[in-house]
């Protein structure tokens, strides 16, 4: 039995590792923070897209503090603005239209009472919307939040959270966006040891040049020079690989740490 155990779990990983191992009529769900933050995996949710699943970007704050770029002053309307770049965004992949949660912020700034109603509000939100779905996989933020943003790592944590809260580990299965040390141009983000990264996802060119263009629908958040530096990294990368950690939970209970 245990030998057929470990056959089975070894099967599954080369299957997700090996890229003729296509994924196909699934539901996919990435959950983010900001409008923008889906593009650093575009390459993967294009090609999925692609594949013939439905692929969903839910995003959980509405983005009107994003002001790094933009002249438009925070609020309401800027708010508006990227729902707008967010929903060009999505219709440039080739995917289903983004769910907005549009949570004011997801931070300390707003005050700690008020902080912890809104992670109330994200949890309950993720519950419904998580019910709803119904998704075959659920892509989000590991413990480094990619780049470290406090809003990251406050969702990534509240989807494990109503993933272990719920008993939904193997119902939902949970990936964190992840990086190793040879990921050329991303000093800023959170590696890990390339041990427990157990999910490599290839994609094509193609794949690639539509993720740039639909990179380009963030005006306010992104500028040009930017937008190029982005462009000229990805196109020098011929690697054309993302990397994910799936999240596993040991069952059962022990009487000691060891």
């Amino acid at each position: 039995m245990t030998k057929l155990l470990i056959l089975s779990i070894s099967f599954w990983f080369i299957n997700l590792l090996n890229p003729t191992y296509q994924t196909s009529n699934k539901t996919i769900l990435a959950i983010v923070a900001h409008p923008d933050d889906e593009m650093a995996i575009a390459e993967v949710l294009v090609k999925y897209g692609r594949l013939g699943n439905k692929v969903f970007v839910m995003i959980a704050t509405d983005g009107k503090y994003g002001t790094r770029v933009t002249s438009i002053p925070e609020g309401d309307s800027l708010a508006v603005v990227r729902k707008r770049e967010s929903t060009c965004a999505c219709e440039k992949m080739g995917i289903e239209p983004p769910i907005f949660l549009s949570i004011d912020r997801l931070d300390t700034k707003i005050g700690v009472r008020n902080y912890f109603n809104a992670h109330k509000l994200l949890r309950d939100s993720l519950i419904q919307k998580i019910s709803t779905i119904n998704p075959d996989i659920i892509i989000t933020f590991g413990p480094d939040g990619d780049t470290h943003h406090a809003e990251h790592i406050v969702v990534g944590g509240a989807v494990t959270e109503v993933i272990l809260q719920k008993g939904w580990v193997e119902k939902y299965p949970l990936y964190y966006i992840a990086y190793d040390r040879t990921t050329a141009g991303l000093e800023a983000v959170g590696y890990m040891d390339q041990n427990y990264i157990n999910v490599e996802i290839t994609y094509s060119d193609q794949d690639k040049l539509i993720g740039l263009a639909a990179n380009k629908c963030y005006v306010s958040q992104i500028t040009e020079a930017e937008m190029q530096e982005d462009y000229d990294r990805k196109l020098k990368d011929t690697v054309n690989k993302s990397f994910f950690r799936r999240f596993v939970i040991k069952t059962g209970k022990q009487s000691s740490f060891d």
